[in-house]
């Protein structure tokens, strides 16, 4: 009888076309096109701005401006503009759109002195998307011009002239493997996308087969049948939680199926690289640990759906269940968090952060034990309290 309310479930289900393809569509197509369609109009913008000619003008002594300004005028895009600033002010003629920046140099400039120097670029920095990193290439061979005629001066070697400008050189070398170093970059969004991808697939189903069967009048005729409510309630649990589940695996998969494209088309061997390196074994240890998760999502989504006179009703009610969610992701992100103490013994909050070691490759596999007991008693603790919630009369008939 438990398997006929699941397949009657994922009918009800299938009816609604909307939810069928929502868990089907929207992690394998939408959310991928989504996402490229948005890295593809923000690289048009960046593009567009680098490609865009910066207009200048220069405040400097008389004796260097027009040296300055030839060596910017026409290099890569930089035009000069001499009387750009007429009777404007350097922030009115920047927010007139006339100028792009303005170079100023002080009264007291001289290359040759002791002295360091710091020239002014005046720009407006929220229209900055990288395009002002040409003026520091554009002024490199004055610079260096100025340098080389100053080493002359003073009678300077090359090496006594690099130990002057950097008495100090600090090399980086890291001793992380390449996996851990790109894991523990991208891991820290992993936990926010777990915890998503896991609403977003129980929320909808959750939402229908609550409040949805209230409003269809379905809720009272499954309620007839000669079944325990908690074989009802376990029933549409499984099919919430199942939900879930096929959402984060289907976005997942899909998602290591596009960054693979992409890193074949764009020849992005690190990302490639970083892919390759999540074995089998672990991306199903990772979706499995998603399991209890779902679990408990799923039961508290359907007990406040259930609770709701209606479906508007009850999503107000599934909202405060997404940012109650969200605390464990958040917690797992910060620095110190490890998977020992209570952080290993805390449910929801030891997966978000073994999710991070798995992708780092670091995790110890033993401690996954611990893991999984925690959160599925944790589970089953929410599942009894939803199967109580229910059976209530003044929650079923509000």
């Amino acid at each position: 009888m438990f398997a006929t309310i699941v397949i009657k479930e994922l009918r009800e289900l299938r009816r609604d076309n909307k939810s069928f393809w929502f868990v089907v569509l929207f992690p394998t197509v939408i959310l991928p096109l989504l996402i490229a369609g948005a890295l593809w109009f923000g690289a048009q913008t960046v593009t567009e701005k680098h490609q865009q000619a910066l207009r200048f003008a220069i405040i400097a002594p008389e004796q260097w401006q027009q040296t300055v300004a030839s060596s910017l005028d026409g290099s890569d895009g930089i035009v000069w503009q001499q009387a750009g600033l007429q009777q404007r002010s350097v922030q009115e003629a920047i927010n007139a759109d006339q100028l792009d920046f303005v170079l100023q140099i002080p009264t007291e400039f001289a290359p040759t002195s002791m002295q360091s120097f710091s020239w002014q670029l005046h720009y407006n920095q929220t229209e900055d998307f990288g395009q002002f990193g040409r003026i520091e290439a554009a002024l490199e061979p004055l610079i260096a011009a100025w340098q080389q005629q100053h080493q002359q001066t003073l009678g300077l070697s090359d090496q006594q002239l690099a130990g002057l400008l950097e008495p100090v050189a600090l090399e980086r070398v890291g001793i992380a493997a390449e996996r851990e170093d790109i894991g523990a970059k991208a891991g820290g969004m992993l936990p926010y996308m777990l915890i998503f991808l896991a609403l977003l697939g129980a929320m909808i189903p959750a939402l229908d087969l609550g409040a949805g069967e209230k409003e269809r009048g379905t809720l009272e005729t499954l309620l007839l049948a000669p079944q325990k409510r908690s074989t009802i309630i376990l029933a549409k649990s499984t099919v919430i939680t199942s939900a879930s589940i096929a959402v984060a695996l289907l976005t997942v998969i899909s998602g290591l199926v596009w960054l693979t494209v992409a890193g074949q088309m764009l020849a992005i061997d690190k990302l490639l690289a970083a892919i390759t390196a999540i074995g089998w074994l672990d991306l199903t240890l990772l979706l499995l640990m998603l399991l209890p998760i779902s679990m408990i999502l799923a039961a508290l989504m359907l007990a406040a759906s259930i609770y709701a006179r209606s479906y508007k009703e009850g999503q107000s009610y599934v909202g405060p269940v997404q940012f109650i969610a969200a605390i464990p992701a958040i917690v797992a992100i910060m620095p110190g968090v490890e998977l020992q103490g209570g952080y290993l013994w805390t449910p929801v909050i030891n997966v978000m952060v073994a999710s991070k070691e798995l992708l780092k490759g670091t995790i110890d596999y033993l401690l996954l034990v611990p893991i999984a007991l925690t959160n599925l008693v944790t589970a089953a603790a929410m599942l009894a309290f939803c199967i109580y919630w229910v059976s209530q009369e003044k929650v079923l008939f509000r």
